[in-house]
């Protein structure tokens, strides 16, 4: 059985480890060449202490420390355009043949061109600290899903026509084949019960905690866990197409589509890129035209390639290579102190525009975990809780709980499998379990309590009942304020996705206050469902699960609950809540919305100072101080759009205390 999604392959890790020691090594043996340069130059007492091209045709340049300097700036460019054209080629194999490289490699042409070594070598290094620095921040495992493919069944007791039982490759197992499930096992194939009944563990199939009764003539669906006896069941499916399978299918083929998204510095550079370009060849051409297409002179074509040039130099991407990647830096270190794991700026730009979100129900709003929800009178509460003593019955922890005072000793304890528990308490035999276990026992008909959540009653054998015992998953703290917050920030619709009964999906969603809900649903209905939104809304998904992992890595943002979520989740989905907390969830949006405004208005206010300063050179208001005035703006504004991509270290929270004042 191959998984090519189960873990990252060997050689991905050690190309990913070598892209990050190539990064370090460019990164320190530039700026070492970079230094040099810049000492050498500076120390040069000579007439050719300012570098340039005109240098070159006085004899005594060649002698001079800054002909050596330009020596470390020529060897340094060269050495840097390495991973610049790399970068570049790669982009454009995947037939992306405007990007952010090929305007860097524009920009620092035009800049060494025009004799600005020192700007040419810095938009490379800024270029490599930016993405250093966004590696950093996003720094997280791959999606290897190692928890689903734990879950995988690697052998299928195949019971044969004389009764003998044969372990069997679960992928060789024909339809219509019957299978042994013993207790504590996994369901490996689909298949219909034909002997036998007991509870199923079916978490990693539809999330929910609370087992499900099954008997003779129920569907039994791969992934689930056998809880108590022996069953055979008559496979329906191949093992390829049963649900477990289907799961990590899902998984794999979403995996690879989101793999495909673009950053936000890849879109801007589409547009940006050709703009800038046909801006100074336009303003080349214009002027050589106008100039009566003379090369030399005051208004020659020399004078309008080198302010076209200078134009080049005054786009250069300086602040928006460095600045970009530090807003994103910040907002997700901001977000790593509140607990707010969030696995680089795609998935931080996503959270922050997601209009629509998806919620699991156990272990996301509510708790996982059963409590008692009626009154109870204390006799019969001590009596439930020391029959469930004895019990490993999920529910059972939810009545031992609810009672703090001395057990009753309990003998002759039996457990029915998919009806209840039986014991003798002071000589009296009580039962309790489902209504059809009591009535099968003697107990007289009585009538259901009407709620929609799971019932226990408790009667003496043959006697009538005594007591109801309402059992319920606990909602989460911080659930409806969560939903709350979602809607202050405008979001569109919040929508709950369960596998649970629909009756209890119902209540849920009216106790918290959610926008609607679908129920009863499988991993690839959830899909479906989910898709249905997709690509008119962006989409989050919310869940813990190893059966959410198909919804969250589907989703235009994954969100996994990282205290109780399971490992598959917590690895395909792009925010992590450290805590569980669904408070951060509104808080870790917020932020997401206030990290891309920091993003936006920095782009926006250098594009606006750039083209200002483009009209002056353009104009020939710069005169032979262009190149200067697009350095001295170039650097200016990547100072101003640094010091306000940091100011995002600044945030308050709203929806959580304040890390100062209360430590994540």
């Amino acid at each position: 059985m191959s998984c090519k999604a189960c873990a990252m392959p060997e050689d991905d890790e050690s190309t990913e480890r070598k892209e990050k020691i190539l990064h370090f090594v460019f990164l320190g043996v530039g700026l070492a060449l970079l230094v040099i340069a810049l000492v050498l130059n500076k120390v040069d007492s000579s007439a050719f202490s300012e570098l340039e091209w005109d240098s070159f045709s006085n004899p005594s340049f060649f002698s001079s420390l800054s002909f050596y300097s330009f020596l470390f700036y020529t060897v340094d460019y060269a050495f840097l355009s390495y991973i610049l054209i790399k970068n570049m080629v790669e982009e454009i194999k995947e037939k992306n043949y405007i990007n952010e490289f090929t305007l860097m490699f524009l920009a620092t042409v035009g800049a060494y061109a025009i004799g600005e070594f020192l700007e040419a070598v810095l938009v490379i290094l800024f270029n490599i600290v930016g993405e250093t620095l966004e590696d950093y921040a996003t720094e997280k495992s791959k999606k290897s899903i190692q928890g689903l493919v734990n879950d995988i069944p690697l052998f299928a007791h195949v019971v044969k026509e004389d009764g003998s039982i044969v372990d069997e490759n679960p992928e060789h197992v024909p339809v219509g084949t019957l299978l042994e499930i013993r207790p504590g096992e996994k369901v490996s194939i689909d298949g219909v019960l034909v002997q036998g009944h007991s509870s199923l563990d079916m978490s990693s199939i539809n999330g929910e905690s609370l087992p499900k009764d099954v008997k003779e003539g129920d569907m039994v669906y791969s992934g689930s866990i056998n809880l108590s006896s022996v069953l055979i069941l008559k496979t329906r499916k191949r093992y390829w197409d049963s649900t477990l399978s289907r799961i990590l299918s899902l998984v794999e083929n979403e995996q690879e589509k989101k793999a495909k998204s673009e950053k936000f510095i890849t879109r801007f550079s589409k547009i940006y890129t050709p703009i800038v370009v046909l801006i100074a060849l336009f303003v080349f051409l214009l002027g050589y035209g106008l100039s009566g297409f003379v090369w030399e002179g005051t208004k020659g074509g020399e004078v309008w390639l080198y302010r076209s040039l200078s134009i080049l130099l005054i786009s250069c991407p300086c602040a928006l290579v460095i600045s970009v990647p530090i807003s994103f830096f910040a907002g997700i270190g901001v977000a790593s102190k509140l607990g707010i794991l969030i696995k680089g700026s795609l998935p931080l730009e996503n959270l922050s525009k997601a209009q629509v979100f998806f919620f699991d129900k156990t272990g996301t709003l509510t708790k996982g975990d059963f409590v008692l929800q009626n009154k109870v009178e204390e006799r019969n509460l001590q009596i439930a809780a020391s029959l469930e003593s004895k019990s490993t019955h999920p529910l059972a922890k939810a009545i031992t709980s609810a009672y703090q005072g001395d057990l009753l000793p309990v003998v002759d304890f039996r457990n029915v499998p998919g009806g209840g528990i039986v014991g003798t308490i002071d000589n009296r035999p009580y039962l309790l379990g489902s209504k059809a276990f009591l009535l099968h026992n003697g107990v007289q008909d009585f009538p259901e309590t009407d709620t929609p959540y799971k019932v226990l009653y408790l009667a003496e054998e043959g006697k009538e009942k005594i007591q109801d015992f309402i059992v319920a998953d606990e909602i989460k703290e911080g659930a409806k304020e969560a939903i709350k917050g979602l809607r202050e920030q405008k979001v569109e619709k919040t929508i709950m996705l369960s596998g649970d009964d629909r009756r209890i999906a119902h209540a849920v969603q009216e106790e918290i206050g959610l926008d609607g809900y679908k129920a009863e649903l499988l991993p690839d209905e959830k899909l479906k469902e989910l898709k249905s939104y997709m690509p008119q809304k962006k989409v989050a998904f919310v869940g813990d699960g190893i059966n959410d992992s198909p919804s969250l890595l589907a989703s235009d943002v994954g969100i996994s609950m990282g205290g109780l979520g399971s490992d598959a989740a917590i690895e395909a989905s792009d925010v992590v809540i450290m805590d569980d907390s669904l408070t951060k969830l509104a808080e870790g949006r917020r932020l997401s919305r206030r990290t891309m405004i920091n993003v936006i208005v920095g782009v926006l206010f250098a594009i606006l100072v750039k083209v200002l300063v483009m009209i002056l050179v353009a104009l020939g208001y710069g005169g032979n101080f262009a190149m200067i005035l697009g350095t001295l703006s170039d650097t200016g504004i990547m100072a101003l759009c640094v010091l306000h991509s940091m100011s995002l270290l600044l945030y308050k929270t709203k929806y959580i205390p304040h890390p100062k004042r209360n430590k994540v």
